[in-house]
């Protein structure tokens, strides 16, 4: 007897979008739980799901499709990324020079130290300085979306935000330009070693500067009528992340940099919904549940000490950094202090750059990689709480200032 046609054939052929959809319904649920019970930030949920059940954890679901989860991970991150922009005031820079310095000194610092203390364990220069590099970001997913979700406002989140940004150039420039040695070590032209990184920052300027013209234009053409305005905002990013990939530039530079460049023409900050609607907000969660399911912890087994050792040493860097600086940029140390724990988080920046960079040298993802990826995955589940605990200590958040 044949099996009827109108029936699924068994044993089910279960597509990965449903156990992605039914992922996305659990993490919510984790998520509000953890906000109503132990008053810890929504990601934690997001991400903790997405590893328990992941591939790296229990694994109920199955390895996401790397084209499918990179789409998700570029296009919510892009959101977030001129989301951070769009909040930042360059002029700030002008007003205060010490903020500079001390954005320069605690990237530098980051560099410094991990650079050093791979250099210690025998990792050869070039690669030493591809990780140092990655450990300069903050990440601006987690900051942005502890920021919107406590509703914090002051010095503190001002610096946080300003710096995270600066955090995120200074990260990819440094990472593209290790990279390129790392190339030009593999035996490529030093024509194209020198040609490729001015290739992708150059280009990521131009795409992010046609970027902020044609934003202006827009938003001058469609005035206030902001549902539209935020449908049309929503998908140019999704068009200028995707452009930045077909051409081989770097979505992370241009959307940030699109979002400085907009803030920075415009005198007066404008105000968008968070994460530019409900679609975004959507994305944003789906990115952080990809996350968590792409979480790899096996550089635990044999880099214990390692991985501990660099999440220290860089968390040291930025406080102390940080600190330094704390009464000539302005501040108290209490408030230094909040901000040097609110820099520590890292998340998909780095995640991105350590992925890309492992595709280019499988070596280095199979090493140091599994080393970096292990500290991002920590970090990722605990920086929201870090931040969240730092802005609280600030007395930035709305229960702190009533």
């Amino acid at each position: 007897m044949n099996w009827p046609a109108y029936l699924p054939f068994w044993p089910l052929e279960v597509s990965p979008a449903l156990w992605l959809a039914l992922t996305l319904v659990a993490a919510v649920l984790v998520g509000e739980a953890l906000v109503r019970h132990l008053r810890l930030p929504r990601i934690v949920g997001y991400i903790g799901i997405g590893a328990l059940l992941g591939p790296g954890g229990l694994g109920f679901i199955p390895p996401l499709p790397v084209t499918e989860w990179r789409l998700v991970v570029d296009l919510a991150l892009g959101i977030l990324l001129f989301e951070l922009g769009s909040k930042v005031n360059l002029r700030w820079l002008k007003a205060n020079p010490w903020i500079a310095g001390t954005s320069l000194l605690e990237s530098t610092a980051t560099f410094a130290v991990v650079f050093s203390m791979l250099s210690w364990f025998g990792v050869a220069n070039i690669s030493a300085a591809v990780v140092a590099s990655i450990a300069i970001a903050t990440s601006p997913a987690i900051v942005v979306r502890i920021v919107t979700e406590s509703r914090a406002q002051g010095q503190v989140t001002d610096r946080l935000l300003l710096m995270t940004a600066l955090n995120c150039i200074y990260a990819v420039i440094f990472h593209k330009l290790a990279v390129a040695g790392m190339h030009g070590q593999a035996g490529t032209s030093v024509i194209h070693t020198i040609l490729a990184p001015f290739y992708l920052l150059g280009g990521s300027a131009l795409l992010a500067w046609l970027f902020g013209i044609t934003f202006e234009r827009i938003h001058h053409y469609l005035g206030q009528h902001e549902e539209t305005f935020s449908f049309v905002l929503f998908g140019m990013i999704a068009f200028a992340t995707i452009m930045a990939s077909t051409l081989k530039l770097s979505p992370i530079l241009v959307l940030l940099a699109a979002g400085l460049i907009t803030r920075y023409r415009r005198q007066r900050p404008r105000t968008f919904p968070p994460h530019f609607g409900s679609a975004g907000a959507v994305l944003v969660v789906l990115m952080f549940i990809a996350n968590g399911l792409a979480s790899d912890l096996s550089g635990l087994r044999d880099s214990f000490l390692l991985v501990l050792l660099l999440i220290t040493a860089r968390a040291t860097a930025k406080l102390l950094a940080v600190l330094t600086l704390a009464h000539y940029s302005g501040i108290s140390l209490r408030q230094a202090m909040a901000l040097g724990i609110a820099l520590i988080p890292m998340s998909s920046v780095a995640l991105l750059l350590t992925l890309d960079t492992a595709v280019d040298f499988p070596m280095f993802g199979s090493g140091l990689g599994l080393v970096l990826m292990s500290c991002i995955v920590i970090l990722e589940l605990g920086g929201p709480i870090l931040v969240q605990l730092a802005l609280r200590m600030a007395g930035e958040t709305p229960e702190k200032k009533t």
